[in-house]
């Protein structure tokens, strides 16, 4: 199943009704299940720290709620950002087959002179000292940053993807305890810190920004096969 996440009984209207999607709420009063197994999210602030990977880690601790072999994840504002949707969950079973990962969201960022920029450059641009962050929080867990993080300018956003069951308990293995570590130390951090310095985005989801590189990194640093299902030419396309 895909989880479509979404905040508030008013964004419902943008969730998918019918499958391979299922909405999910994020705040306990669109979603009664919320604390099943996960205490940690009894508390307002980590839930807005966690944004999306709240419902990464419910559906971690009950996976055994889920229908399928795979899981995956977007967001109700998705057809505003990217327009692929699934039509059935054998198409996704498909693609599923012959790749780790489909990914319909991919990013690049360009320069004023148009030079594409590098992924750890983005982070900081987008949110300035992430990249400190990372590199700091990398060695104290003594995870390599894979070399494709400085060099590589396109990735995948961390809530839109379908992965099986298996892969995505290694990437909660891997990045739940620095995200929980996070909740415990990040505001003694300076990138917590300069959050509210520049003022351009909120400190309140700083653990949100991290764990959103933190699913990019894990995907370079385990040369997954992906595949984006948008940029697939259909038979008989002429190049």
């Amino acid at each position: 199943m895909i989880y479509q996440c979404y905040f508030d009984k008013r964004q419902q209207a943008s969730i998918f009704s019918e499958e391979p999607y299922r909405g999910f709420g994020l705040e306990i009063n669109v979603n009664k299940k919320l604390f099943f197994n996960c205490p940690e999210l009894e508390d307002s602030s980590t839930r807005k720290q966690l944004t999306e990977y709240s419902a990464f880690l419910w559906h971690w601790r009950n996976k055994f709620l889920n229908p399928d072999s795979w899981i995956g994840f977007t967001s109700y504002r998705q057809l505003e950002k990217f327009p692929h949707v699934f039509k059935t969950k054998q198409e996704i079973e498909s693609l599923l087959s012959t790749h780790g990962i489909v990914g319909w969201g991919q990013y690049e960022l360009h320069g004023n002179d148009s030079r594409l920029i590098p992924l750890s450059e983005q982070a900081d641009i987008c949110h300035p000292g992430l990249n400190e962050y990372i590199e700091d929080i990398f060695r104290l867990f003594e995870h390599p940053i894979p070399s494709a993080w400085y060099s590589q300018s396109t990735a995948f956003f961390a809530n839109y993807w379908v992965m099986p069951l298996d892969l995505f308990d290694r990437f909660m293995e891997f990045s739940w305890p620095m995200v929980k570590w996070s909740l415990e130390n990040i505001k003694d951090s300076n990138f917590y810190k300069m959050q509210h310095e520049y003022g351009t985005v909120t400190n309140e989801k700083a653990i949100g920004y991290f764990m959103e590189r933190l699913f990019i990194l894990w995907h370079l640093s385990n040369n997954i096969s992906s595949v984006n299902p948008s940029k697939i030419q259909p038979l008989g396309h002429n190049r």
